[in-house]
C-alpha cells in the first residue's frame, strides 16, 4: 500500500496539501486493519427464462459487495457488475447461448479474487409447449400452450416437419381420414438462426373419416351411397352451408337438381348429440344431359360390370344399392329362373334374387351408361331375351354379321342361345357365369373359351336414339375436372 502511494505522489507531480497526506495516511491504516474478505461460496442458477438467470450464493465472511463475472460460450470471463446483495439477476440474454458466472467478494480495496472452481453454467431457453389435439369438428385441430419469447411454433408429424405457425392453433389439413399420426411441437425464438425449445408431450390422434363415397346417377336421379363408420349415426348432406338431406342411413337419392346447374355436395357424420363430426367429404358437379355416345357408353358399361364383378363380395347385390340396378337390381329380373331364390319386393315389383347373364349384359347399358331409353325398359319389367328380335327390341343395338376375334370391338355382346356375354376388350368377357346372389356370380372370363356358345354379336349403337345424364365434376372456376363420369370415389 505504501509502495502504491508513491507511485501516486510521483505520476500526479503536485504539491500535496495536507489533506491529500491526511487521506492517504487514513488508506494505509485501512489496508492494514481491514481484513482480506473470504471467497464467496454456494453459487447457484437458480431460476432460468429463454432471457433471464438468477443468481444466488452464500454471503461470504468479511465482504461487503460482490463482483460479478461472465464468460460467453467459454470465452474469457468479463467484469459485469457489482452487487451488495448475495444475488442478482442477469437479463436481455440471447436463447441458446452458453453463459458462464463467477463471482469475488470484495471490502473496501481488498478483493478474494474471481472463483472459478464454482462457477456455474445456463443456457437460457424457452419452454416446452404442451399440445391437445381437437377433432370434433372433422379437422385435425392442434392446440398449443403460449411459450413466453416464443414467435411461433414448429409442426412435427410422425417424427418430421410438417409447417410451422405463429398462431397458438394449427389445422393439419393434409391429414388423412382414418390414419392414426403422432404429433410434437416445439417453440421457435428468432427469425434468423432460430432457436428450438424441447419437443412438447407427444398426442397421438385420428381422423375418423367415411371412407367411401359413391356419386352416380340412376335413371335421371342423382344417388349417393357411402360406408358407415361407427362413430357417426346420422349423415346430412349440404349444398354449400345449406342442408338438403338428413339420414340414419346410408344412402341418399337427389331428383329435384336443376341440369347445368353447379352444386357444391358435402357429405358429413355427426355423432347423436352432434357434438363430433366427420371430416366433410366434399365434391363440386353439375348434372348434364348429353346424347349417347356410342365410345362413352361402351367404355361405361363395360367398367361398370367389371366393378362388380372386382368386389368379389358381391356388395352391388346384397344392400340397397342391389334395387336399383338394372332389371335384376331395380326390381324387374324376369329371366327364366326368377323364382329359383324366391322373391322380393322392391319398388312395388317381385323379383328374384337371382340374376341371369342376359339382364346383367342389358343393365350395363341401362345403369353403367346410363342410356335412358334402355333404363326405361328395365323400370318397365321388359326383359332381354337370347334372339336377336329381343336385342334390338329394346335398347340401341344393331345387328351385324358376326366378326372373328380380331373385329370384335369392346361393348359388342356375344348371343348364344343358352349364354350372353359382354367383351370387354383384350381378349376378355364380363359375365353372369352362375345363377345366383353369391359372390363370383359375376365374373371376368377369357373370351375364347366361350365362343362356341355364341350364335351372334350386337353391337350398340346409342347416337342419336338417347341420352344420358352424367355428373360432370367441376373446380372452383366451374372448369370441367373429370368429364362424362357416373361416379366418383372417395
Amino acid at each position: 500500500m505504501i509502495k502504491k502511494a508513491k507511485e501516486w505522489i510521483k505520476h500526479n507531480r503536485r504539491i500535496i496539501s495536507i489533506a491529500d497526506i491526511a487521506m492517504l495516511v487514513f488508506l494505509m491504516f485501512l489496508a492494514l486493519v481491514v481484513p482480506k474478505p473470504a471467497n464467496a461460496e454456494g453459487l447457484q442458477i437458480t431460476n432460468s427464462t429463454y432471457s433471464t438467470a438468477e443468481l444466488t450464493w452464500e454471503k461470504a465472511e468479511d465482504a461487503s459487495a460482490y463482483k460479478i463475472y461472465r464468460s460467453v460460450n467459454n470465452g474469457n470471463y468479463e467484469y459485469l457488475c457489482t452487487t451488495v446483495e448475495n444475488s442478482y439477476t442477469d437479463r436481455g440474454l440471447r436463447t441458446g447461448t452458453k453463459y458462464s458466472y463467477a463471482i469475488s467478494s470484495k471490502n473496501g480495496l481488498k478483493d478474494s479474487g474471481i472463483n472459478v472452481k464454482s462457477a456455474q453454467e445456463v443456457t437460457p431457453s424457452l419452454e416446452e409447449p404442451t399440445l391437445e389435439i381437437d377433432t370434433q369438428k372433422g379437422k385435425m385441430q392442434l392446440n398449443i400452450s403460449d411459450v413466453d419469447g416464443a414467435i411461433g411454433y414448429e409442426i412435427i408429424r410422425n417424427g418430421e416437419s410438417i409447417g410451422t405457425t405463429e398462431a397458438n392453433n394449427y389445422v393439419d389439413e393434409s391429414a388423412q381420414g382414418n390414419t392414426k399420426y403422432k404429433y410434437r411441437v416445439k417453440a421457435i425464438r428468432y427469425k434468423k438462426q432460430p432457436v428450438y425449445s424441447e419437443a412438447s408431450n407427444s398426442v397421438e390422434a385420428e381422423l375418423y373419416a367415411i371412407p367411401e363415397l359413391i356419386m352416380e346417377m340412376s335413371g335421371e336421379e342423382l344417388v349417393l351411397e357411402w360406408t358407415k363408420d361407427e362413430h357417426y349415426s346420422k349423415y346430412k348432406i349440404f349444398n354449400g352451408d345449406e342442408v338438403v338431406g338428413e339420414t340414419d342411413d346410408s344412402l341418399f337419392r337427389m331428383s329435384n337438381y336443376e341440369l347445368d346447374k353447379a352444386y357444391d355436395l358435402k357429405l358429413v357424420g355427426f355423432s347423436e348429440d352432434e357434438k363430433s363430426q366427420s371430416p366433410e367429404v366434399e365434391r363440386r358437379l353439375k348434372i348434364v344431359e348429353l346424347p349417347m355416345d356410342n365410345e362413352a357408353a361402351r367404355n361405361a358399361a363395360c367398367e361398370w360390370g367389371v366393378g362388380i364383378a372386382d368386389d368379389n363380395s358381391f356388395s352391388y347385390g346384397t344392400g340397397k344399392r342391389a334395387h336399383r340396378y338394372g332389371c335384376y337390381f331395380c326390381g324387374t329380373n324376369v329371366g327364366p329362373n326368377k323364382n329359383l331364390k324366391g322373391s322380393s319386393k322392391v319398388n312395388g315389383h317381385s323379383y328374384a334374387k337371382t340374376y341371369c347373364c342376359n339382364p346383367f349384359v342389358h343393365a350395363c347399358y341401362s345403369h353403367g351408361a346410363g342410356d335412358q331409353n334402355m333404363l326405361k325398359a328395365c323400370q318397365a319389367g321388359k326383359g332381354v331375351g337370347h334372339s336377336e328380335g329381343s336385342f334390338t327390341r329394346y335398347g340401341n343395338w344393331k345387328k351385324v354379321k358376326k366378326p372373328s376375334i380380331s373385329q370384335l370391338q369392346k361393348g359388342d355382346a356375344l348371343v348364344g342361345s343358352k349364354h350372353v356375354m359382354l367383351y370387354i376388350g383384350d381378349g376378355l368377357i364380363v359375365h353372369a357365369k352362375t345363377e345366383g346372389w353369391g359372390a363370383g356370380s359375376i365374373t371376368v372370363d377369357k373370351c375364347s373359351s366361350y365362343y362356341k356358345l355364341c350364335n351372334f354379336v350386337m353391337r350398340y349403337t346409342g347416337t342419336g336414339s338417347g341420352t344420358m345424364r352424367v355428373i360432370q365434376f367441376i373446380d372452383e372456376n366451374g372448369n370441367v375436372i373429370d368429364n362424362n363420369t357416373e361416379s366418383q370415389e372417395t
